[in-house]
Formats: structure tokens, sequence, C-alpha cells
């Protein structure tokens, strides 16, 4: 009976986030045809010798604030700056924001979770202690964690700050070069005829593959 209830919340919550993007094109409210990877790219490229420095410290901030868009921002970086310096401002955000987010929930929030370590969260705690670099590194290559939530996590738990860091930066190094890649070829995209280019469509199979890690993993899990 609950599983009704919660597919029927979640129709409803459906119908109406579509009620209500229907609405606001239907007034004008939004002009969707200004929302192209070309004029987001434009904007961020407005900043002129500063669009670097703008771009580090709002992913850094976002990462921090646990806040959407995370997602958005990552694929923002080779949109704005190409897939080469894409990757590379996209990393060194990715790390200064899971760095920063680590040793403020270190600092601040250890305290707290000692009363909270309960059940499946105080065997992730030892597991993070015993192992961490390894612990750290899957979830980071298999997102079964959400992105930020890792992040306080981890420094809630008595993993070694070296661990965690080392084993971000490889984890991220896949996700960080295809996501910069595919933001790239996003945005080379002017006409409704270039999603069928060649690199777009390389680029749009290596997006999807990698969000599609966390259903593959869980699939072999389950036959196992």
């Amino acid at each position: 009976m609950k599983n009704y209830k919660s597919l029927l919340l979640k129709l409803i919550l459906g119908l109406l986030i579509i009620a209500g993007i229907w609405w606001l094109v239907k007034c004008q409210c939004v002009n969707l045809e200004s929302l192209t990877p070309a004029s987001i790219r434009d904007y961020i490229q407005s900043f002129g010798n500063l669009a670097a420095l703008v771009y580090v410290i709002a992913y850094t901030l976002n990462t921090i604030s646990v806040f959407p868009p995370i997602a958005a921002l990552s694929l923002t970086a080779g949109l704005a700056f190409g897939a080469l310096w894409g990757a590379v401002l996209l990393m060194l955000s990715a790390m200064l924001g899971t760095s920063a987010t680590f040793i403020i929930s270190r600092l601040f929030g250890r305290q707290l979770i000692e009363k909270m370590l309960r059940g499946k969260f105080r065997r992730l705690d030892e597991k993070l202690e015993k192992n961490g670099f390894m612990t750290v590194l899957f979830f980071r290559v298999v997102p079964l964690i959400p992105y930020e939530v890792l992040n306080y996590v981890s420094g809630l738990s008595k993993i070694k700050f070296r661990d965690y860091f080392f084993a971000t930066l490889l984890g991220l190094i896949p996700g960080v070069v295809i996501a910069a890649f595919f933001g790239g070829s996003l945005g080379q995209i002017r006409i409704f005829r270039d999603i069928f280019a060649p690199k777009f469509l390389v680029a749009g199979s290596l997006m999807v593959l990698i969000l599609a890690v966390p259903f593959i993993y869980q699939h072999m899990k389950k036959k196992k």
C-alpha cells in the first residue's frame, strides 16, 4: 500500500512540474529559445579574463552548499572553456569543493555524528576508517552515494584526509574527462542537425555510459 501511495505522489508531483513548466512557457515568463548551450557559454565568457576564476569559485561554493545544479556546472566547464581546459578547471574546482566540505565536516560535525552512528552508517564509518582509500575510490567511480553527501560523510568519518583526497582525485578523473568532453561537444551545437555529428554522438554515448554505471553495478550485484 505504501508503494502505491509513493508512486501516486511521484506521479502527481511530476504532473505539477510539467504543468508549471508549460505555464511558464505559455505566459512567456521563460524564453526557452535563449537557453541554448551557446548562450550559456557566451554568458560565462562575458566575464572575460575572470571567467575561469568565476567558474572555479561558483563550483566550489556550489559543492559546499549541497544545492543543485552541480551536474549542470560540471557540463558548463567543457561548454565554456573547451574539453581540455574545461577538464582542468572542473578537476581543480571539484578538488577544492570536496576538500572544503571534508574539512568543514571534520571540524564542525564529528561530535554530532558520534551520537548518530548506528546500523549501516556505523559500518560505513568503520569501513572508511579501515579501508578509506578504496571505499572513497569505489563510490567516486560507482556513484551509489550522492556526490555532496559522500563529501560530508567522509569528513564525519575517521578516514584520513590524505586517503580521501587521493581517492577522490583518481575516482573523479573518468567523470571529469567525459563531462568536459561532452560539454565541449555540446557547445558546438547550433542547429538541430549538429546533434548527429560523430563527435557529439561519441560524447553523448560516453555520458550515458557513465550515468548508467550505478545501475549496471546494481544489476550485476543482484545476479550474483
